[in-house]
């Protein structure tokens, strides 16, 4: 029997009466009710993101945390104690530390010393530098000509001077993966030039069945065998080996190259940069018409030395966006290296660890990470969501770095590495994050912002055992920092 018209508005069914599914949702929406409008919008965005992670299916490996990044408070938990590898998230960490103890206007200085006598430089000319992760050719070539434009005409030696680093040039962890000569997992040295990556050029000769021409910047420093010829037509077909050769690098090639080809290109990473350092700055000296009459060496040098040409990078702040935006191995790994010669230098690899180590104490941040390198490349960094969060609400708060760290993260629809995701976000410019891949990582860490700077999330998604997996992860990533912006920007417009 159907229930009167006049009766439907009044009428309550008994509780016993209601499914146990509608029975809880109802018991939220009291719950809700009962609550102030922003803790009851945590709560709701709690379970959403709960959901979310139920339905991903992507395992127990997964550490998620929410956070406001104004006061600290729990927004979201799914085991944020659950330490995993970070891929490069670990770029978080490293660039927080690197703004706090170097200070956002550091400037890496590079310096050619020596003493002049009449026109020429005797005792060596000294290239010394402090580990500046920009450093360039085209530097080297302005410090040759600062020195010519001086009056220097001769240098009777080079003498490199990259004592600000110990000798350790290889990352650790790199030799997980030992014959890659890719240039990500370039080394490191107090001199690097070009991110410590050379380019193998190669062109046709004349005539079919001539060898081909190879150039390579810093010839010096290689020693060359190649066996590339010149053929009538098919596909060019390169084949380089490398080794390091004392204190050079030898070259074995081998192969074919078409007959009016164009140049081919290869850029590949520097097995010793100091040397290689010093092979540029001979060749920078000679292009700008300065004689050079003996060779290139290693060795600490003298610090009474007068200065003669000097470079200084541009400021930390603007050298970090490599880390945010392009996730750049390289430049992490050098001002990981960096914050150890802060403490002592040579600076050592052990250096670096506790001084990020010291970084995280003073910020507060609960438990010890396992801190291997800078990058969050391949296996041994350990951390967790709940602590990256930690770290990413203290920068937020801190008025030293917080602007420069904010903008040196990847803008979600825009640049960097997320320049192809989160393009749908309810107002522009809203998440700024750090992303991670490895073969069995995926992670996304950073902000997202509200309509005012009092409102807004520091957030953490890391997740292991992806390998299989990655778009769903990475699905998953997303979906977060998007439920998270969806629920900050609720019934507001944003600014056009």
């Amino acid at each position: 029997m159907g229930i009167p018209a006049s009766r439907r508005a009044r009428y309550n069914p008994p509780m016993r009466q209601l499914r146990p599914r509608a029975l809880a949702a109802l018991a939220a929406l009291v719950a809700l009710a009962a609550l102030s409008p922003g803790r009851a919008q945590t709560v709701g965005v709690s379970a959403t993101l709960e959901a979310l992670v139920r339905d991903a299916g992507l395992g127990e490996q997964v550490s998620i945390t929410v956070l406001d990044a104004t006061t600290g408070g729990r927004v979201f938990e799914h085991h944020p104690d659950l330490q995993l590898n970070p891929a490069s998230n670990q770029k978080l960490v490293t660039a927080a530390a690197a703004l706090t103890i170097l200070g956002a206007e550091t400037r890496f200085r590079t310096g050619l010393y020596g003493r002049v006598e009449g026109d020429a430089v005797v005792g060596g000319l000294v290239l010394r530098g402090m580990g500046d992760p920009s450093l360039h050719q085209s530097d080297l070539v302005e410090l040759a000509r600062d020195l010519e434009r001086r009056g220097v005409r001769s240098v009777d030696e080079i003498v490199v001077d990259a004592t600000y680093f110990d000798e350790q040039m290889l990352p650790p962890a790199f030799d997980q993966q030992p014959n890659e000569v890719a240039p990500f997992r370039a080394a490191t040295g107090a001199i690097s030039v070009d991110v410590n990556a050379y380019v193998l050029r190669v062109r046709p000769g004349d005539s079919v069945g001539a060898p081909a021409r190879v150039d390579v910047d810093g010839d010096g420093y290689f020693r060359i065998e190649s066996q590339i010829t010149t053929s009538e037509g098919g596909a060019p077909n390169v084949i380089a080996d490398q080794r390091v050769d004392g204190a050079q690098m030898r070259l074995t090639l081998r192969g074919s190259i078409p007959i009016g080809s164009a140049q081919l290109s290869y850029r590949r990473r520097i097995e010793n940069p100091v040397v290689w350092s010093g092979h540029l700055l001979h060749d920078a000296l000679v292009d700008t018409g300065i004689r050079v009459g003996g060779g290139v060496r290693v060795a600490r040098s003298g610090s009474d030395a007068p200065l003669l040409a000097l470079h200084q990078s541009r400021p930390l702040a603007e050298l970090v966006t490599a880390l945010g935006k392009q996730s750049d191995n390289f430049v992490a790994e050098m001002l990981f290296r960096d914050l150890g010669a802060e403490r002592h230098h040579p600076g050592r690899v052990e250096d670096s660890i506790a001084a990020e180590r010291a970084f995280l104490a003073t910020a507060g941040v609960s438990g010890e990470p396992a801190i291997v390198n800078g990058s969050g490349l391949f296996e041994g960094n350990r951390i967790s969501s709940g602590q990256l969060t930690q770290i990413l609400v203290r920068a937020y708060n801190d008025p030293a770095i917080s602007s420069e760290y904010v903008a040196h993260l990847a803008i979600g629809g825009v640049d960097g590495t997320l320049e192809r995701r989160l393009r749908d976000l309810p107002a522009p410019r809203v998440v700024r994050a750090k992303t991670g891949t490895l073969d069995d990582a995926i992670a996304l860490s950073g902000y997202v912002l509200g309509p005012t700077p009092a409102r807004a999330y520091a957030f953490s998604v890391l997740v292991n055992g992806a390998r299989g997996r990655q778009g769903a992860a990475r699905t998953l990533a997303d979906t977060v920092a998007r439920t998270l912006a969806e629920e900050l920007w609720r019934g507001r417009t944003a600014p056009q």
